[in-house]
């Protein structure tokens, strides 16, 4: 005879069954799609249209495998396993970090976060300043406005509001950079090359690292697992794998065509002036500039309106990704309707506001900066979520093949080599 305990396990395990049904057909699933959307609304930011408009206009395509190739297949098998890894364990990656390896990795997350998503959101913020910029009004106000808006949609709770929000933002982005990519008339078998062969020299460490670090943004990993577990597919962890991975690669796929859109308009239009000396890329506001007279009204009104779908998309989550990371870290209440939570997200949103309104610096520099910490801090999350996926006590059926483990333990390698060669540059050139 099954005890009180067991039995009201038995109902809750039941209730947990009928509230989260897993999508049967590929339609139901597409429209299933939404933590992988908020990972690409993530990492496609100012950030990523900067780095990418850099690297398109000092190299033309020789960077295109760095920022499109190989960080796209990095970020999707590593955030593959973190969704997995929500599924198998029904608990957040952050929450997992601090009951696996204690307060101080969970501090260091906390304090690596904290800093980077501010110095996106500074980004971020300069590029609604510069689509808003020919609207009646200070940039400040509509800087102002726009984080008005995304904090209050924060402080309503509504996570699949925000979900909905971000995901549309993502699809606006893909349509209007690839329109810009095909009407720059690229050359695409030096696309194709650059996509497919692996070219780069010493001065170039800093940007290439900086190029995968703007793609694979460790406090992604983070939210990633979190929105699964808001989701509740952890309920059903067999149930919605398949789901989970169309979720992760889709999106991700999308993310990887906006990035590569931007560096092929910069490196078509924008390279060949660099070469001869008529062109200097300061912000994405010189890019912008640059291809009104080229491509032509109607183009530059599309960049801007991605530009500003970047911006606004990745703002929230840098928010979202701090509060999570924070109150998971420290075993605090981790939903939009807590206090610690909210009190967390509101200081990312509102911080980099005061920033911006003080700061007269351009953003280029401290963005690629920020994006090439974010290249050296990967491999340690990297590892981690490694070690956790091969536990056959944690992951049961859903954890790491060899194959697998293979292969994401070489490109973590890569990285860990290039982190490591951009700290000895650093040092030798002090």
């Amino acid at each position: 005879m099954k005890s009180p305990t067991e039995r009201l396990n038995e109902v809750k395990n039941d209730e947990n069954r009928k509230a989260v049904e897993p999508p049967a057909t590929l339609g139901a699933k597409l429209k299933a799609l939404g933590p992988g959307m908020m990972v690409a609304g993530a990492f496609i930011g100012t950030g990523t249209i900067t780095t990418s408009i850099v690297a398109g206009t000092e190299n033309g395509y020789t960077l295109l495998w760095a920022s499109v190739t190989f960080a796209v297949i990095l970020v999707i098998v590593l955030q593959e396993m973190v969704a997995r890894l929500a599924l198998a364990t029904g608990q957040t990656l952050a929450t997992l970090i601090r009951e696996k390896f204690g307060l101080w990795l969970s501090i260091l997350a906390v304090l690596a976060i904290f800093g980077g998503n501010t110095v996106y959101t500074v980004g971020n913020l300069n590029g609604v300043a510069l689509t808003t910029s020919h609207l009646p009004g200070p940039p400040l106000m509509w800087v102002a406005t726009v984080s008005l808006i995304y904090w209050f949609l924060l402080m309503v709770g509504k996570f699949r509001v925000l979900e909905k929000a971000v995901s549309a933002l993502v699809l606006v982005m893909s349509a209007v950079f690839l329109i810009d990519m095909f009407a720059s008339k690229p050359d695409f078998s030096r696309v194709a090359e650059g996509l497919l062969i692996p070219q780069f020299s010493a001065s170039q460490l800093l940007l290439v690292t900086g190029l995968i670090g703007t793609t694979v943004v460790p406090y992604n990993l983070y939210l990633h697992s979190s929105a699964i577990i808001e989701r509740g597919w952890h309920r059903n962890s067999q149930g919605f794998l398949s789901t989970a991975r169309l979720d992760t690669i889709i999106p991700i796929f999308l993310g990887g065509l906006v990035t590569m859109s931007v560096g092929v308009v910069a490196a078509s239009i924008l390279h060949p002036r660099f070469l001869d000396g008529t062109l200097t890329i300061e912000s994405a506001a010189d890019m912008s500039a640059a291809l009104e007279p080229v491509l032509g009204p109607a183009a530059y009104i599309f960049f801007n309106i991605g530009l500003f779908a970047a911006a606004v998309s990745s703002m929230p989550m840098a928010a979202l990704s701090a509060a999570y990371v924070t109150t998971e870290s420290f075993g605090m209440r981790s939903n939009l309707n807590a206090p610690g939570f909210r009190a967390v997200f509101s200081f990312v949103v509102w911080v980099p506001v005061a920033i911006f309104a003080v700061s007269k610096a351009s953003p280029i520099a401290t963005i690629i900066a920020a994006q090439s910490i974010n290249g050296m801090l990967l491999p340690i999350t990297a590892v981690i979520i490694l070690v956790f996926v091969n536990q056959r006590s944690t992951m049961g059926t859903l954890r790491n093949g060899t194959l697998l483990n293979v292969a994401t333990g070489a490109a973590v390698l890569f990285v860990c080599v290039l982190g490591g060669m951009n700290i000895i540059n650093a040092l030798t050139s002090v």
